[in-house]
């Protein structure tokens, strides 16, 4: 409908509301149809004083339309009050954060500027030794147990050892997450199943185990990220696998994925082969494990292939309970993927299990076991950590303290069949993505009321969309 045509119809019910008004008064009847203009003439007003005072200063003057007007109004002043206080309420939460984020901050400072250690910025030259001596050889194999003594002899095989590459512009680093997480080192270590890590193009990563570091305590803990998590793995991968991620781009992609995800920090990655802590465990002599009943069946299944693939010894499991395993049966134990009590999913909580025992055997370990590691293993990992951070490190070893900590992440997680990244798959998706990343801030790093980024909360809709499950 137009706006002449509305305005003519409004007028015209206020015409006939006004005669109607002069009518019951005994003013003048009501006009007939078809006499021009009597109500005008016969009242004795002309148009302009019609127009000015008549319809609306009477009772009829609200017709439907101005009844209707009014809701309208109503309606729109109720929402822009609701917007107003929603407004509000958010702008208070920001400011809330942003002043316990300059709390931080200043607590922060303050600390570097009491440090009798504390030093002037400096830029970092670009070193010719990048060496790949990775936290397994730091917090698990010992290279610090014994001091910088351990260490210099470790360096004599900095020519075998391979180095990751890691564009720290490209891994999805939020400033939000450099605040939150700034007194932990976090470092994703990276067990891939290619037989030579000099050629891992084709592989996938079989475990993930973020260990964190906190600065001020030494406490170590770790969490394992299940396999067949459903995350965003960017670029024309979208959702898929996070195992699927170091086939699509190596460490850095999978850095990627775990920063953008989980609002993690993680720069330093660790990059391993099977036959590597095989051999690392071999050397300690061994290390002690409570193996399951339920577990026992698979071991056993794989046990001869894991021998001839690592060159260990393949024995097989004959009982349960707490025993030695060497490294043949370790690195099994920590790969099956079936288990007849627990299936896929503690999976991952073999590998922190693995990685926990052979620290705890590290730290126990003499020189000469340490040089044997060095000699046979260092060669079959890679890293991205300097020299100068390893050496930090490795002085600070004895000092480190390795938690129970066993956490696997999703904490909510359901198994879903469907397309995604990988194809018509099954895969396993957070519920929600955002919860859990909640969760992960409250139970591990002890950060309550944490408010995902805006990239998390959209990863998670995507996914709940997707899915269906929420």
């Amino acid at each position: 409908m137009s706006d002449d045509r509305y305005r003519s119809e409004e007028q015209r019910a206020k015409e006939e509301a006004y005669r109607e008004y002069l009518r019951l008064r005994g003013k003048e009847p009501a006009s007939r149809p078809g006499t021009g203009g009597g109500a005008y003439q016969r009242s004795g007003l002309s148009s302009p004083e019609r127009r000015t005072q008549s319809v609306t200063d009477t009772p009829y003057g609200s017709s439907e339309l101005r009844r209707r007007a009014k809701e309208q109004e109503a309606e729109r002043q109720a929402y822009l009050q609701a917007r107003a206080e929603t407004e509000e309420a958010e702008r208070s939460r920001r400011q809330s954060r942003s002043a316990k984020r300059a709390a931080r901050k200043a607590r922060r400072d303050s600390r570097k500027e009491d440090s009798p250690y504390a030093v002037p910025e400096k830029k970092k030259k670009n070193r010719k030794l990048r060496i790949a001596l990775i936290i397994l050889l730091v917090l698990v194999l010992g290279a610090g147990a014994l001091g910088a003594a351990a260490l210099s002899m470790a360096m004599s095989t900095l020519g075998k050892i391979g180095h990751v590459k890691i564009d720290k512009d490209q891994i999805a680093i939020s400033e939000q997450a450099k605040d939150n997480l700034s007194d932990y080192t976090n470092i994703a270590v990276l067990g891939v199943d290619a037989r030579d890590v000099d050629d891992d193009s084709d592989s996938r990563s079989d475990a993930i185990v973020v260990v964190s570091i906190n600065k001020e305590t030494n406490e170590v803990k770790m969490f394992s990220v299940f396999r067949d998590t459903l995350l965003d793995l960017g670029g024309d991968a979208g959702l898929d696998k996070v195992t699927h991620a170091y086939f699509y781009g190596g460490a850095q992609n999978t850095l990627y994925a775990l920063n953008k995800n989980m609002d993690l920090n993680i720069r330093k990655t660790v990059v391993i082969n099977w036959k590597t802590v095989a051999e690392i465990i071999d050397a300690l002599g061994g290390i002690k494990i409570d193996v399951q009943e339920s577990e026992i069946e698979e071991m056993n299944k794989y046990i001869p292939g894991t021998a001839k693939t690592t060159g260990s010894k393949a024995i097989l499991i004959d009982h349960a309970g707490e025993q030695k395993l060497n490294g043949a049966q370790a690195v099994t134990y920590a790969r099956i993927r079936k288990d007849a009590a627990s299936g896929d999913y503690r999976r991952n909580e073999r590998m922190k299990i693995v990685m926990a025992q052979t620290f705890k055997k590290a730290k126990k370990a003499d020189l000469m076991t340490l040089k044997k590691i060095c000699d046979n293993a260092f060669p079959q990992a890679k890293t991205n950590i300097s020299t100068r951070e390893m050496l930090s490190m490795g002085l600070k070893f004895r000092k480190y303290k390795m938690t129970s900590s066993t956490t696997g992440w999703p904490y909510d997680v359901a198994g879903w069949m469907g397309y995604a990244g990988a194809g018509y798959a099954w895969y396993g998706p957070p519920v929600t993505l955002e919860s859990n990343v909640i969760k992960l801030y409250d139970k591990f790093f002890g950060i309550s009321d944490y408010e995902p980024t805006e990239t998390v909360r959209t990863i998670s809709q995507d996914i709940v969309n997707l899915t269906g499950l929420y």
